[in-house]
Order: C-alpha cells, then structure tokens, then sequence
C-alpha cells in the first residue's frame, strides 16, 4: 500500500472514531469462537483466507512475517507445541530431557511420521532443517539469533536428536515450538542448494502445498495421511476441511469488503473501526487476541544524530499522546503501552508504565536545556540544524501511529519525516541504520525473544536491533536470562532490571499494547489462536458448516 493510500485509511479511521459512540476499553486474554454444542464437525470444504500483508516466502528459516507464517505452520511440524501457560507438549518429539544445567537437550522422535513426499521422520532431517536455518548462505538473520549460543546438533541414532550450547539456554524450548523451526522432508532437503530458498517446502503438517498462482494465491490440500497432532488439538487426525486459500489482500477496506461479500470466509486484522461496525453483525465471529511481544511502537536510533541524544529520545516519549492515537485512531481495541513488553509477555513490569504520560511541557524544557532552541518557524534548530527525525515505516499500524505522531511531536518542535516503504527495502534501510526511528515489533510470549532479539548488540546489522543498542550491562542481563530456569522468581527478577536498563537507554517510542482481531463467517468454526497471538494454530479442528 502506498502512502497516499495509508493516509486514506488514516483520515477513514479518525472520521469513524470521531463518530463512534463506544470506546472499548479492553479486551478479553483471548476468545476463540467454538461451535455450539448441538454441532458437530463435518469433512470437507474450503477456507478463503484474506490477509493483511504480502505473501513473502513460505520458507520456515525467512519467512518473518505473519502473513507467511499462518500458511507455514499448516505444512510443517516443530518438536514441541506450546500453549499459553508456557506448557509444553509433544508434536514430532514424543519426549524429551534437559540436561547439563539446561546446555543439552535431547528429543526422541515420534514412530510413524511420514513427510508429504513420503519419507520418514529421522534424526537427520532435524539436524538438517536447523542446520539450514544456522548455514550463513540461508540468511535466516532474526531466526537464528533465536536458535541461541548452539555449539553443535548430534543424531546418535535414527530416533534421537541432541542440541548441546556453550552455555545454559533453558529459553531454547520457549523458541522451538514456533513455525521458523517446522521440519523439512529430508528429501526435500536434499534438492535445496545452500541459499536457496524453500518456495514449495515440503513438512509433515496437517496441510500440503498444492500451488501459487500467478495473481498470489497459495492453495493447501488435506494431507490425508496425517494421524500425529499434537494434544493440543481436539482432531489429532487429517483436518476436516479440503483445502485453505490464502490471498494477500493489503488494503484494508478491501479486505473487509470481501469478507462481507462473501468472496473470502475469514480474514485476519480487521481494521478496528469496521471491527466496531461489525461486531454485533450476526454474519460474522471474531477472535481476539493480545499479541505478546515488544511494545509496538518505534526503535530510535542511538548512534545516529539527532536521535544519539538522549534528550531528543526522552523528549519524544513526553510529547506523544498515547492514549488518544489509541482511542481516535484505534477505537480503544488495543491498550496504552510504555514499556518494552507488550501485555502477555512473560515477566513484564507494569511500574514501568508510569515513567510516561503525555506532558508535552515537559517534553519541551528536555529540549530547550540540551541546547534545541525554538527560532522564528516551528521546528527548533541546534547549531544551524533543524531538530528532523527521519522515521521509517512499512505497513499499518505503525504508518497511523507515525502519522498521529508528526503532529504531536511538531507542537514541540521536533520535524518528524515518514517514509513508507515495501518490507524488503524498508529492511536494507534500518539494517543500514540509515534512520532515527523504525517500525519495531518481535513477537514472543518470553522477553527473551523480544528484549534480547531488539537490543542484544549481536543483533545489530543482520538482525533485529534497528535502535543499534551497543550495551555491556544489557547484554549481560539478555545472557543471563537466557541461561536460568524458566518460571522462577531469579529469571523474572533478570527479566525486570534488563527491562528497566533499557528504559535508562529509552532506544524506543513505545505506544500500545495491540490486541489481534480476526474476522470469519458464521459457519467457520473452532479457529484457535495462538499462545502469543501472531498467528493462529494449524487449521486442523476448524471446519466449514454446510
């Protein structure tokens, strides 16, 4: 979508909440719309899936986005399922046992399990999916960094897999159960040269790639073979339905309007103004999720003037009205976030989000006093240069929040320029650390996978870390935490101070905490979402009524 288009959606949302009544103060943990009792599955059928965001690739080790995930997690198996107790169940590993202070980690696989392409499940085709995604060639970039400090991958026999770390990674199982690390067919593998990328990968899951037509449609076929779920499904064998259909549908009112035509069954982020239009509309069910993950906001760039100034970064922070882009432009559906961690993630720490109010006072006492000085025009000047921000954006709902942002961070003197670009070269730029500020999020129900993915300094250039975060003391907390027993108060307590040292260092605009509304027909039933509300589960319940 291009800007002008954005803008469009911008000023349809600002008209529709300036109209509404009904401000929704919150939402539910998560609600997941379930048949009625007197209901029961029936095979066949085809889902039509309209989503937000381009199709990028299917390819477990790159495909980052969402949008590509929801396919992937249909066709590939991971070792272990996850839900949003941080329980953790068998999928492709029956068992498993961690040793050495949680630097060995030892799964034996499932008997029966047979690829799409009808080869067997072994030790050696785990070794070689992670190894493809650890393979410099593969440019798995943010995904490896959440494979941790991994020393090496040994197959002691057909049945048994053993990942052993340098040092103590008790976080490795909170990462493993997510659809990066699904499992290729050996055979498959085997047709993969180093760097390339796995268009049509072939898994175990309850789906089948079937095809990509020239317009973007990806189709998936039953696997009508499949009789391993995991036991966090209620159908552990082939899914009901026939097929799934998924097609990127980027502008949003388009999207809804395809969902009301009938033309697509389901759709995911549905605008949060049709979301008001249309809850009471008997047609339609919606799944509400809070999204665990950093707070979605932007990273500001530490290293790179003007933003290199903690003055300018504390600054913006006063000056932005959180409450109002969340409300006007939002209708409320999603919550008022400061921190780093949304709500939902793991260890979180609510005190921190008192350290910000909208003060836009304040904000410009921070300025005058490091020396930005307001002249004769609006924007405030340091040593002949204008205070200008240069942010980079590539989607909703981070271009609306940038938009409401220019505004604000104007009546304190401060120049915001947003560039809206595709994700590719929005990537390049920020990994360039061409910008001030950058669209932010990495989803995780553990701070592990948000914090140390954001800020680690290892995760510059290749990685996540678009603020160039480069702190001794933070990233000796991110290891630390890495290495300690999950769920204990010593983990949280590590947990807490790197929050409150990346507050020190404030290398983020943090604005809300965003909930995950979906949209679907009144005959599409039992759609799950997940444990940390990027994606849902596999379709493998859900079914079609009539």
């Amino acid at each position: 979508m291009n800007e002008q288009m954005y803008r469009r959606e911008f000023l349809r949302r600002s008209a529709l909440a300036a109209a509404s009544v009904a401000i929704f103060a919150c939402a539910p943990a998560a609600t997941a719309p379930t048949a009625s009792a007197s209901l029961k599955p029936t095979k066949g059928g085809t889902v039509t899936w309209g989503q937000w965001d381009k199709i990028d690739v299917i390819d477990p080790a790159l495909t980052t986005g969402a949008a590509a995930g929801e396919i992937a997690q249909n066709i590939l198996d991971t070792l272990i399922t996850m839900d949003s107790d941080q329980k953790f169940y068998p999928a492709l590993a029956a068992k498993w046992t961690i040793t050495d202070s949680s630097k060995t980690f030892t799964f034996t696989l499932r008997d029966g399990v047979k690829f799409h392409d009808g080869s067997a499940l072994t030790s050696a085709a785990v070794k070689g999916s992670f190894e493809r995604i650890l393979d410099p060639k593969t440019k798995a970039g943010a995904v490896v960094s959440l494979v941790g400090p991994i020393d090496k991958i040994t197959t002691p026999d057909d049945k048994t897999v053993v990942f052993s770390f340098k040092q103590p990674y008790a976080a490795f199982m909170l990462q493993i159960w997510r659809y990066f690390f699904g499992v290729l067919s050996p055979k498959y593998l085997a047709t993969l040269k180093p760097g390339d990328v796995a268009t049509e990968p072939v898994g175990s899951g309850p789906f089948m790639f079937a095809g990509r037509s020239p317009d973007g449609v990806v189709t998936l076929k039953a696997y009508p073979d499949y009789n391993w779920g995991n036991e966090l499904f209620k159908n552990r064998a082939a899914p009901y339905l026939d097929q799934l259909k998924f097609r990127a549908i980027t502008e949003p009112s388009t999207r809804v309007a395809t969902l009301e035509s009938g033309e697509n069954l389901f759709i995911d982020e549905i605008p949060e103004a049709d979301y008001a239009r249309l809850k009471d509309d008997k047609r339609f069910r919606f799944v509400m999720s809070p999204r665990a993950s950093h707070t979605l906001g932007f990273s500001m760039n530490v290293a790179r003037a003007p933003t290199d100034d903690h003055a300018v970064r504390e600054a913006a922070n006063w000056a932005v009205d959180r409450k109002s882009i969340v409300e006007k432009i939002f209708f409320g559906v999603h919550h008022v976030s400061v921190g780093p961690l949304s709500e939902g993630v793991w260890a979180r720490d609510d005190t921190i989000e008192k350290t910000f109010t909208f003060d836009p006072a304040k904000a410009k006492k921070l300025l005058d006093d490091a020396g930005w000085k307001q002249g004769s025009g609006p924007i405030r000047q340091k040593n002949g240069q204008n205070l200008e921000i240069a942010l980079a954006t590539f989607r909703s709902p981070w271009t609306e929040i940038a938009q409401a942002m220019q505004s604000q961070l104007r009546d304190v003197g401060i120049d915001l320029k947003v560039q809206v670009m595709e994700r590719g070269p929005y990537l390049d730029y920020v990994r360039a650390y061409k910008h001030n500020m950058a669209a932010t999020s990495s989803t995780s129900i553990d701070p592990d996978g948000v914090l140390r993915v954001c800020y680690h300094s290892a995760n510059r250039v290749s990685g996540s870390n678009f603020s160039n975060t480069n702190d001794p003391q933070l990233d000796a907390l991110l290891v630390k935490g890495q290495g300690q027993d999950l769920n204990t108060p010593e983990r949280k307590q590590t947990y807490v101070d790197a929050q409150k040292r990346v507050m020190e260092i404030l290398p983020f605009v943090g604005v809300m905490s965003q909930v995950r509304v979906e949209a679907m027909a009144t005959k599409v039933h039992d759609f799950k979402p997940g444990p940390d509300g990027l994606t849902g589960t596999a379709m493998n319940d859900a079914w079609v009524e009539g």
